[in-house]
Protein backbone atom coordinates (compact mmCIF):
# COMPACT_ATOMS: atom_id res chain seq x y z
CA UNK A 1 0.00 0.00 0.00
CA UNK A 2 1.25 3.16 -0.81
CA UNK A 3 0.73 5.97 1.45
CA UNK A 4 1.54 9.78 0.79
CA UNK A 5 1.88 13.01 2.96
CA UNK A 6 1.14 16.21 2.26
CA UNK A 7 3.38 18.40 4.92
CA UNK A 8 1.73 21.50 6.53
CA UNK A 9 3.15 24.70 8.19
CA UNK A 10 1.58 24.17 11.56
CA UNK A 11 -0.84 21.45 13.30
CA UNK A 12 -4.08 20.68 11.67
CA UNK A 13 -7.01 20.77 14.45
CA UNK A 14 -10.12 19.27 11.37
CA UNK A 15 -9.82 17.91 8.38
CA UNK A 16 -12.36 16.16 5.85
CA UNK A 17 -12.81 14.65 3.12
CA UNK A 18 -15.19 15.28 0.05
CA UNK A 19 -17.88 12.86 -1.03
CA UNK A 20 -15.49 11.54 -4.02
CA UNK A 21 -12.59 11.40 -2.02
CA UNK A 22 -11.11 14.36 -4.51
CA UNK A 23 -11.02 16.89 -2.52
CA UNK A 24 -9.95 17.62 1.05
CA UNK A 25 -10.28 20.81 3.47
CA UNK A 26 -8.07 21.21 6.62
CA UNK A 27 -8.40 23.85 9.42
CA UNK A 28 -4.67 24.51 11.32
CA UNK A 29 -4.21 25.72 14.41
CA UNK A 30 -2.31 28.94 13.00
CA UNK A 31 -6.08 30.08 11.25
CA UNK A 32 -5.78 29.44 8.15
CA UNK A 33 -8.67 27.04 6.28
CA UNK A 34 -7.07 25.60 3.26
CA UNK A 35 -8.18 23.26 0.29
CA UNK A 36 -6.34 20.61 -1.47
CA UNK A 37 -7.14 18.90 -4.77
CA UNK A 38 -6.53 15.80 -5.67
CA UNK A 39 -3.97 15.34 -8.78
CA UNK A 40 -4.98 13.49 -12.08
CA UNK A 41 -2.93 10.30 -10.98
CA UNK A 42 -4.79 10.18 -7.82
CA UNK A 43 -2.16 10.16 -5.17
CA UNK A 44 -0.72 13.62 -5.24
CA UNK A 45 -2.34 16.28 -3.65
CA UNK A 46 -2.04 20.06 -4.37
CA UNK A 47 -2.78 23.04 -2.85
CA UNK A 48 -6.54 24.69 -3.99
CA UNK A 49 -6.92 27.53 -2.09
CA UNK A 50 -6.96 29.13 1.49
CA UNK A 51 -9.06 31.06 3.56
CA UNK A 52 -8.48 33.12 7.22
CA UNK A 53 -10.69 31.51 9.82
CA UNK A 54 -10.82 35.12 11.44
CA UNK A 55 -10.28 33.89 14.97
CA UNK A 56 -12.63 31.22 14.76
CA UNK A 57 -11.04 28.04 17.04
CA UNK A 58 -12.19 25.17 14.05
CA UNK A 59 -12.22 21.48 15.81
CA UNK A 60 -14.31 19.76 12.89
CA UNK A 61 -15.08 19.75 9.21
CA UNK A 62 -17.76 18.60 7.18
CA UNK A 63 -18.64 18.70 3.48
CA UNK A 64 -22.22 18.67 2.00
CA UNK A 65 -23.18 16.14 -0.92
CA UNK A 66 -22.24 17.49 -4.43
CA UNK A 67 -25.93 18.13 -5.62
CA UNK A 68 -25.30 21.59 -3.12
CA UNK A 69 -21.98 22.52 -5.24
CA UNK A 70 -18.41 23.10 -2.76
CA UNK A 71 -20.15 23.77 0.07
CA UNK A 72 -17.98 22.94 4.07
CA UNK A 73 -19.48 23.64 7.43
CA UNK A 74 -17.08 23.89 10.54
CA UNK A 75 -17.94 23.71 14.33
CA UNK A 76 -16.16 26.08 16.90
CA UNK A 77 -14.70 26.02 20.25
CA UNK A 78 -17.08 28.72 21.09
CA UNK A 79 -20.00 27.29 20.05
CA UNK A 80 -19.66 28.99 16.34
CA UNK A 81 -21.26 27.06 13.39
CA UNK A 82 -19.59 28.14 10.15
CA UNK A 83 -20.39 27.50 6.66
CA UNK A 84 -18.32 28.48 3.33
CA UNK A 85 -19.50 28.31 0.12
CA UNK A 86 -17.28 27.88 -3.63
CA UNK A 87 -18.15 30.64 -5.88
CA UNK A 88 -18.62 29.92 -9.30
CA UNK A 89 -15.06 29.94 -11.47
CA UNK A 90 -11.84 30.91 -9.49
CA UNK A 91 -13.66 33.39 -7.17
CA UNK A 92 -12.47 30.78 -4.48
CA UNK A 93 -14.43 30.52 -1.09
CA UNK A 94 -16.51 32.91 1.10
CA UNK A 95 -17.99 33.20 4.08
CA UNK A 96 -21.87 31.80 3.68
CA UNK A 97 -23.25 31.98 7.30
CA UNK A 98 -21.83 32.36 10.59
CA UNK A 99 -24.31 30.87 13.21
CA UNK A 100 -24.57 30.87 16.82
CA UNK A 101 -27.16 29.01 19.07
CA UNK A 102 -24.81 27.01 21.46
CA UNK A 103 -22.82 28.76 24.31
CA UNK A 104 -20.86 25.77 24.56
CA UNK A 105 -18.20 23.88 21.89
CA UNK A 106 -19.63 22.01 19.05
CA UNK A 107 -18.25 18.53 18.93
CA UNK A 108 -18.77 17.00 15.67
CA UNK A 109 -21.42 17.78 12.76
CA UNK A 110 -22.69 16.37 9.25
CA UNK A 111 -24.62 17.38 6.35
CA UNK A 112 -28.47 15.31 5.78
CA UNK A 113 -28.38 12.79 2.91
CA UNK A 114 -29.18 14.93 -0.05
CA UNK A 115 -32.65 13.87 0.16
CA UNK A 116 -33.47 15.60 2.87
CA UNK A 117 -32.00 19.11 0.94
CA UNK A 118 -29.14 21.69 2.88
CA UNK A 119 -29.57 20.15 5.78
CA UNK A 120 -27.03 20.23 9.20
CA UNK A 121 -26.94 18.17 12.15
CA UNK A 122 -24.83 19.58 14.90
CA UNK A 123 -24.36 17.86 18.29
CA UNK A 124 -22.97 20.50 21.10
CA UNK A 125 -20.72 20.25 24.90
CA UNK A 126 -24.20 21.25 26.17
CA UNK A 127 -26.01 17.81 25.04
CA UNK A 128 -28.07 19.41 22.03
CA UNK A 129 -28.34 18.52 18.76
CA UNK A 130 -29.52 21.85 16.60
CA UNK A 131 -30.59 21.36 13.28
CA UNK A 132 -29.71 24.23 10.84
CA UNK A 133 -31.23 24.21 7.39
CA UNK A 134 -30.88 26.80 4.13
CA UNK A 135 -33.62 27.60 1.81
CA UNK A 136 -31.82 28.98 -0.50
CA UNK A 137 -28.16 27.55 -0.34
CA UNK A 138 -26.64 30.83 -2.07
CA UNK A 139 -28.45 32.77 0.25
CA UNK A 140 -26.71 33.73 3.55
CA UNK A 141 -29.64 34.61 5.43
CA UNK A 142 -31.38 32.10 4.54
CA UNK A 143 -29.22 29.47 7.11
CA UNK A 144 -31.17 29.38 10.15
CA UNK A 145 -31.97 26.82 13.19
CA UNK A 146 -34.62 24.62 11.98
CA UNK A 147 -35.00 22.19 14.80
CA UNK A 148 -33.49 21.00 18.16
CA UNK A 149 -33.39 17.93 20.72
CA UNK A 150 -31.64 17.29 23.83
CA UNK A 151 -30.12 14.25 25.36
CA UNK A 152 -30.61 13.49 29.07
CA UNK A 153 -28.91 15.04 31.90
CA UNK A 154 -27.03 11.56 32.51
CA UNK A 155 -25.74 11.45 28.57
CA UNK A 156 -23.95 14.65 28.92
CA UNK A 157 -22.47 16.26 26.38
CA UNK A 158 -23.57 15.25 22.36
CA UNK A 159 -19.85 13.92 21.54
CA UNK A 160 -20.36 12.20 17.43
CA UNK A 161 -23.01 12.13 15.02
CA UNK A 162 -23.95 10.67 11.74
CA UNK A 163 -26.76 10.49 9.14
CA UNK A 164 -27.99 6.44 8.30
CA UNK A 165 -27.94 6.78 4.47
CA UNK A 166 -31.52 7.16 2.95
CA UNK A 167 -33.93 4.44 2.48
CA UNK A 168 -37.74 4.57 0.90
CA UNK A 169 -40.40 4.39 3.44
CA UNK A 170 -37.82 5.28 6.44
CA UNK A 171 -37.59 8.34 8.49
CA UNK A 172 -34.78 10.17 9.08
CA UNK A 173 -32.55 8.36 12.11
CA UNK A 174 -29.50 9.71 13.38
CA UNK A 175 -27.07 8.28 15.53
CA UNK A 176 -25.34 10.38 18.19
CA UNK A 177 -22.66 9.54 20.81
CA UNK A 178 -22.31 10.85 23.97
CA UNK A 179 -20.19 11.52 27.03
CA UNK A 180 -21.73 9.56 29.53
CA UNK A 181 -24.24 7.32 28.35
CA UNK A 182 -23.20 5.11 25.32
CA UNK A 183 -24.69 6.16 22.30
CA UNK A 184 -28.31 6.87 21.43
CA UNK A 185 -30.62 6.77 17.64
CA UNK A 186 -33.06 8.79 17.53
CA UNK A 187 -36.13 9.46 14.33
CA UNK A 188 -38.08 12.54 13.13
CA UNK A 189 -41.58 12.29 13.61
CA UNK A 190 -43.20 14.09 10.48
CA UNK A 191 -46.27 13.98 12.19
CA UNK A 192 -45.51 16.13 15.32
CA UNK A 193 -42.39 17.51 13.16
CA UNK A 194 -40.08 16.71 16.35
CA UNK A 195 -37.31 14.05 16.55
CA UNK A 196 -38.10 11.10 19.06
CA UNK A 197 -35.27 8.73 21.07
CA UNK A 198 -35.79 4.92 19.14
CA UNK A 199 -32.72 3.15 21.53
CA UNK A 200 -30.13 3.30 23.49
CA UNK A 201 -27.13 1.56 22.35
CA UNK A 202 -25.09 0.41 25.54
CA UNK A 203 -24.34 2.49 28.74
CA UNK A 204 -21.39 3.17 31.31
CA UNK A 205 -20.98 -0.97 31.45
CA UNK A 206 -20.04 -1.29 27.66
CA UNK A 207 -18.02 1.86 27.55
CA UNK A 208 -16.18 2.04 30.49
CA UNK A 209 -17.66 5.20 31.16
CA UNK A 210 -15.43 6.74 28.26
CA UNK A 211 -16.99 8.68 26.26
CA UNK A 212 -17.71 7.81 22.88
CA UNK A 213 -15.15 9.39 20.20
CA UNK A 214 -17.25 8.49 16.95
CA UNK A 215 -19.97 6.43 15.47
CA UNK A 216 -20.44 4.96 12.38
CA UNK A 217 -23.82 3.69 10.28
CA UNK A 218 -22.12 0.87 7.68
CA UNK A 219 -23.67 0.93 4.26
CA UNK A 220 -27.36 -1.30 4.11
CA UNK A 221 -27.26 -2.73 0.63
CA UNK A 222 -29.85 -4.76 1.10
CA UNK A 223 -29.49 -6.07 4.52
CA UNK A 224 -32.15 -6.56 6.85
CA UNK A 225 -30.90 -4.92 9.49
CA UNK A 226 -28.61 -2.20 10.34
CA UNK A 227 -25.53 -2.05 11.92
CA UNK A 228 -23.76 0.77 13.86
CA UNK A 229 -19.81 0.89 14.88
CA UNK A 230 -19.99 3.15 18.58
CA UNK A 231 -16.27 3.90 19.56
CA UNK A 232 -15.52 4.98 23.05
CA UNK A 233 -11.93 4.16 24.53
CA UNK A 234 -9.91 1.51 23.40
CA UNK A 235 -13.25 -0.63 22.47
CA UNK A 236 -15.60 -0.39 19.69
CA UNK A 237 -19.09 -1.73 19.96
CA UNK A 238 -20.87 -2.99 16.95
CA UNK A 239 -25.09 -2.97 16.92
CA UNK A 240 -27.37 -4.84 15.24
CA UNK A 241 -30.66 -2.74 14.88
CA UNK A 242 -33.56 -4.58 13.28
CA UNK A 243 -37.50 -3.42 13.00
CA UNK A 244 -39.27 -0.22 12.47
CA UNK A 245 -38.17 3.37 14.00
CA UNK A 246 -40.74 3.68 16.82
CA UNK A 247 -39.84 -0.04 17.91
CA UNK A 248 -35.94 -0.84 17.19
CA UNK A 249 -34.74 -3.53 18.11
CA UNK A 250 -31.11 -3.75 19.25
CA UNK A 251 -28.59 -6.38 19.76
CA UNK A 252 -24.35 -5.95 20.56
CA UNK A 253 -23.04 -8.20 18.20
CA UNK A 254 -19.31 -7.94 18.66
CA UNK A 255 -16.74 -6.20 21.08
CA UNK A 256 -13.44 -5.25 19.06
CA UNK A 257 -10.36 -4.19 21.01
CA UNK A 258 -7.77 -2.00 20.46
CA UNK A 259 -4.51 -1.12 22.60
CA UNK A 260 -4.60 2.51 22.34
CA UNK A 261 -8.11 4.45 22.53
CA UNK A 262 -10.23 4.67 18.94
CA UNK A 263 -10.77 8.22 17.55
CA UNK A 264 -12.48 7.00 14.28
CA UNK A 265 -14.65 4.59 12.91
CA UNK A 266 -15.15 3.88 9.27
CA UNK A 267 -16.86 1.53 7.10
CA UNK A 268 -16.49 0.61 3.12
CA UNK A 269 -18.73 0.75 0.73
CA UNK A 270 -19.99 -2.41 1.01
CA UNK A 271 -19.74 -2.89 4.81
CA UNK A 272 -17.84 -5.57 5.02
CA UNK A 273 -14.73 -3.86 6.55
CA UNK A 274 -14.42 -1.39 8.97
CA UNK A 275 -11.52 0.20 9.72
CA UNK A 276 -10.53 2.29 13.63
CA UNK A 277 -7.60 4.57 13.42
CA UNK A 278 -6.44 5.18 17.32
CA UNK A 279 -4.39 7.59 19.10
CA UNK A 280 -0.95 5.48 18.85
CA UNK A 281 -1.08 6.03 15.30
CA UNK A 282 -2.45 3.25 13.50
CA UNK A 283 -5.28 1.53 11.42
CA UNK A 284 -7.19 -1.69 12.37
CA UNK A 285 -8.54 -3.44 10.03
CA UNK A 286 -11.66 -5.80 10.69
CA UNK A 287 -14.00 -8.14 9.21
CA UNK A 288 -15.82 -10.61 9.95
CA UNK A 289 -15.86 -14.78 8.88
CA UNK A 290 -18.10 -16.56 7.55
CA UNK A 291 -19.04 -17.85 10.76
CA UNK A 292 -19.78 -14.22 11.95
CA UNK A 293 -16.84 -13.90 14.08
CA UNK A 294 -15.14 -10.26 13.78
CA UNK A 295 -11.48 -10.81 12.95
CA UNK A 296 -8.48 -7.76 13.18
CA UNK A 297 -7.01 -9.08 9.64
CA UNK A 298 -4.72 -5.63 8.74
CA UNK A 299 -2.84 -3.02 10.82
CA UNK A 300 -1.52 0.36 9.40
CA UNK A 301 1.05 1.71 11.40
CA UNK A 302 1.90 5.34 11.60
CA UNK A 303 4.96 6.61 10.50
CA UNK A 304 6.29 7.80 14.10
CA UNK A 305 5.51 3.84 15.47
CA UNK A 306 7.11 2.51 12.41
CA UNK A 307 10.16 4.68 13.71
CA UNK A 308 9.96 3.64 16.87
CA UNK A 309 11.86 5.54 20.18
Amino acid sequence: MVVTTTPLETKAAAAAYNQSHTRLAIADMGGRLTFWQREGGGRGWTLAGTLPLEGQRVTSLCWAATQFGGLLAGGAADGSVVVWQEQPGDAGWRLAALLKEGSLGVQDLAFAPPELGPLLAVAYADGAVRFFEASEVLAAASWELQNHFRLGSAAGAATALRWRPSAPGLPPLLLVGTAAAGAQVWWYQQQLMRWQLAATLGGTQDTGGRPVADVAWAPTLGRPCDIAAVAAGPIVLLWRLCGAADALEVEQLARLQHAAAVWQVEWNMLGSWLAASTEAGDVCMWRPDLSGEWLLLNRIVGEQEAAGP
